[in-house]
């Protein structure tokens, strides 16, 4: 599958690079997930200004509108942001941020880096990510998310985030693939969901 860089490495996602230090306080592996958020931010960041952005604009200027509308739609973008996050370690158990910082996702059980559904399962906890984050502060290896995937970070060398161009490229069929599309679809939907529930109970 042949994806054009720019849409990968553009202004907005190389600014990610630029502020991968900003926690040296609490060290690399909080820069890491730091440096992974920044990242997908910046990769989805051309999609909404040129699609939602005018949107909402527009929207705002009619007086007559239901309310819900704007809500409903925000769920898209928040949607696709959380799916990429679930598949962040897609290729190789490896994000961009822990390609540059050195870490891999490894399977506890057979020591060999972890499958695409492990890394899905693993990020899923991104739901109580404040949580996740003082675990990692304790704990470098491993968060709530490697108990519930059987899974730990290791160091590895570090290398060119780049170099995911290739594998991207030469990525074969993964097993199960409509299985991992489905799950990551129904927690970016429910994460969502579960996003705009307190302004929805708010309205009733």
């Amino acid at each position: 599958m042949k994806i054009p860089k720019i849409l990968i490495f553009n202004f907005f996602t190389r600014q990610s690079f630029n502020g991968s230090n900003t926690l040296q306080i609490f060290g690399r592996r909080l820069n890491s997930m730091s440096m992974d958020f920044s990242f997908i931010l910046g990769l989805i960041f051309p999609f909404i200004a040129i699609f939602f952005i005018p949107f909402f604009i527009l929207i705002a200027s009619f007086d007559e509108i239901n309310v819900l509308l704007p809500i409903w739609i925000g769920i898209i973008p928040f949607s696709f942001i959380t799916f990429l996050i679930l598949n962040k370690d897609f290729y190789k158990a490896k994000s961009i941020a822990k390609r540059h910082f050195g870490y891999q996702v490894f399977d506890l059980k057979t020591n060999r880096p972890a499958n695409e559904l492990q890394c899905v399962i693993r990020n899923s906890t991104m739901i109580i990510w404040p949580l996740e984050v003082i675990a990692s502060m304790f704990n470098s290896k491993r968060r709530f998310g490697d108990l519930i995937a059987g899974t730990k970070l290791i160091d590895v060398d570090k290398e060119d985030p780049e170099l995911i161009m290739n594998e991207i490229s030469e990525k074969s069929t993964v097993k199960n693939s409509s299985k991992l599309i489905w799950i990551s679809i129904f927690i970016s939907l429910l994460s969502s969901a579960l996003s705009v529930l307190p302004e929805l109970l708010t309205m009733i």
